[in-house]
């Protein structure tokens, strides 16, 4: 289990985390994959599962390198962790966690 911490932007009004890279490949998160997204509004977490679900893993190009791209944005990022200007993302085989940090 690893953990990570990544600043919360802001993109169009609404909060903004952005993940690439081998770290969520590892995970089980490659380019193209499907995962489900699960807000924990009283625990203050967000959980993403890798396998199934109606979201992708998006397959980002970077100097011809296809990988793989985590991107949460939309207005409940901002209301979960509210207070928070960073989110610490714990990495698990098949799981991430996302949590407010100072």
């Amino acid at each position: 289990m690893k953990k990570k911490t990544y600043k919360i932007g802001i993109n169009r009004g609404n909060g903004r985390i952005w993940l690439e890279g081998k770290l969520i490949e590892s995970c089980g998160f490659t380019c193209g994959a499907q995962y489900n997204r699960v807000d924990n509004i009283e625990g203050g977490e967000i959980s993403l599962f890798a396998g199934t679900g109606s979201r992708r893993v998006t397959n980002g190009n970077k100097n011809g390198i296809a990988r793989a791209v985590i991107e949460l944005n939309d207005a409940t990022i901002l209301q979960r962790f509210a207070g928070f200007s960073r989110a610490e993302v714990e990495f698990r085989q098949g799981m991430l966690i996302y949590r407010g940090a100072k």
